[in-house]
């Protein structure tokens, strides 16, 4: 076997990033973490394809038995928090900036069509949001212990 770096996982969360990290560290195996440093500019990962974590080549599959012997590992777990944030600040940018525009408009009376204002309230589409994806792991299939 060589010492080449071997992908394991793309994985678009800091966080989660260097709790696998760190869990391999603590193991004995080598780690590196790709994209490290671009999460003191951007808040949004998915954008510049996650952080990408290799391992050497003679670890990869001590580090594949490692990542699926995790408890938790492989179920699919979205914040709701985060969905209540969402929701929340939907709400509260429809009636900071919904509402007012749509009384607006409605009293010009210069022509507007009333379809416009049930368009106001959808200006709350347009606030951005960080996209929650789901990691990638490249893990070796398991043989019959």
């Amino acid at each position: 076997m060589s010492d080449r770096m071997i992908p394991i996982a793309i994985i678009y969360s800091r966080s989660e990033a260097m709790i696998v990290s760190s869990l391999l560290d603590s193991a004995g195996i080598l780690v590196h973490i790709g994209g490290y440093n671009h999460a003191s500019v951007s808040i949004c990962q998915l954008a510049l394809g996650g952080f990408k974590l290799t391992v050497p080549e003679f670890q990869y599959a001590e580090a594949c038995r490692l990542i699926s012997a995790t408890p938790g590992f492989g179920e699919d777990i979205f914040s709701k928090a985060l969905q209540q944030a969402v929701v929340k600040m939907m709400v509260f940018w429809t009636v900071i900036f919904g509402l007012p525009m749509s009384y607006v408009i409605a009293m010009e009376g210069d022509g507007s069509s009333p379809f416009s204002i049930f368009l106001a309230p959808l200006a709350a589409l347009t606030i951005p949001v960080n996209p929650q994806g789901n990691s990638e792991y490249f893990l070796a299939k398991r043989t019959n212990d």
